[in-house]
């Protein structure tokens, strides 16, 4: 079931729904329930698929640079959090990283038609990736610093080159 076309289909479809579900619950303090629908996604996911151990490196490698990215621009001042860690420990909330990892999940399956298109990763990540961060400052789970084209102007740029290189690793793990 690893390569059908509805496993592709569903595996997009939960982490956009869960990652709606974060952005609710973090701006209606309910922090908790986008991690919970996404751990339960994760365990399924982890049962379906045949290569675990390279999946689950994709995932840590993508949840560590996630992590180093929105700590920066957390510390940076760029964007404040909704959450329980960043407003009691001044540190990335959890629902936050619980995305960066279901990104990878995310990524390594149902953005297969994008490897090896680098230019096009570019143009995807620098135009798409700012979306996310505008709509979560619009549903108001995060908080951006700066208007909404400012934001945007630092963002894609960021993003271009952030999804080309995780695209980048995507495409090495899965031709190793």
């Amino acid at each position: 079931m690893e390569k059908s076309k509805l496993f592709l289909i569903i595996n997009a479809i939960y982490f956009y729904g869960y990652w709606w579900v974060s952005f609710w619950g973090a701006s209606t303090k309910q922090y908790h329930i986008g991690p919970l629908i996404a751990l339960i996604y994760f365990i399924f996911h982890f049962y379906i698929i045949n290569d675990k151990k390279k999946e689950f490196q994709y995932m840590l490698l993508c949840t560590f640079c996630g992590f180093l990215l929105e700590s920066i621009f957390f510390y940076s001042g760029f964007i404040d959090y909704k959450g329980i860690l960043s407003e009691k420990y001044s540190i990335i909330p959890i629902w936050v990283i619980v995305l960066w990892a279901g990104y990878a999940l995310t990524a390594y399956h149902s953005f297969k038609w994008i490897y090896g298109k680098y230019y096009l990763s570019i143009l995807i990540g620098g135009s798409f990736g700012p979306l996310i961060y505008l709509s979560g400052d619009k549903v108001g789970c995060i908080v951006l610093k700066y208007d909404i084209f400012i934001s945007y102007l630092i963002l894609s740029p960021i993003w271009a080159l952030f999804f080309l290189l995780l695209t980048y690793f995507s495409v090495k793990l899965n031709n190793d």
